[in-house]
């Protein structure tokens, strides 16, 4: 008989990071221990993702560099290959139908993957659902800061775009776009039928 594997791990942390750990704890109501486990956890997703698909990881600044020359063409493909691959990332982690039922799940990982604590291309990222019974109409808003450039803010419009209408299945019935260099505010008006 083999004896069963510890799953505990023990690590300390620097004074720094453990400030911010005390913090997030703060602001998020949980225990630092909580927060620790759930920020490992996601790290460890994320990575087994990367390394098992291949990924590379390229800095800000040459991504900004290459969605800057890219045509209207060439923005479309890349933005709907990075639709894709957050699709798939999100899938991996929710383990939930991609569907407005789990649109809160979803949207929660996919601000971790793109914020702060993720791949860093937001400094703050929020993206609500809202709906409207009487009506049967559904808003989602987008909002976001980040230090990349105005076309980057109109590169992510087309990622989320894409996002909603082919994995979420959603109908855009109206669109509000609103962008600067570091600055997104987008809200959509839909409906779940396309």
């Amino acid at each position: 008989m083999t004896a069963k594997e510890d799953n505990f791990l023990g690590f300390r942390l620097s004074d720094t990071e453990l400030k911010k750990l005390k913090q997030i704890a703060k602001i998020e109501n949980k225990s630092k221990s909580l927060i620790a486990k759930q920020a490992v956890g996601y790290w460890i997703n994320l990575e087994f993702f990367r390394k098992t698909n291949a990924m590379f990881i390229t800095s800000k600044s040459i991504f900004r560099k290459l969605i800057a020359i890219a045509n209207e063409e060439t923005l479309e493909s890349i933005s709907s290959e990075m639709a894709d691959l957050i699709a798939d990332i999100m899938k991996f982690i929710v383990v939930e139908p991609m569907n407005l039922e789990h649109f809160n799940d979803y949207s929660s990982n996919i601000i971790k993957f793109l914020g702060a604590s993720g791949i860093r291309w937001f400094s703050n990222i929020d993206i609500d659902l809202k709906e409207n019974i009487d009506l049967k109409e559904k808003k989602i808003t987008v909002k976001a800061l980040h230090d990349l450039d105005e076309k980057f803010s109109y590169f992510f419009s087309k990622i989320i775009k894409n996002l909603l209408n082919i994995y979420f299945e959603i109908n855009i019935t109206e669109e509000i776009n609103e962008s600067t260099s570091n600055l997104m505010y987008l809200v959509y008006r839909c409906n779940s039928e396309k």
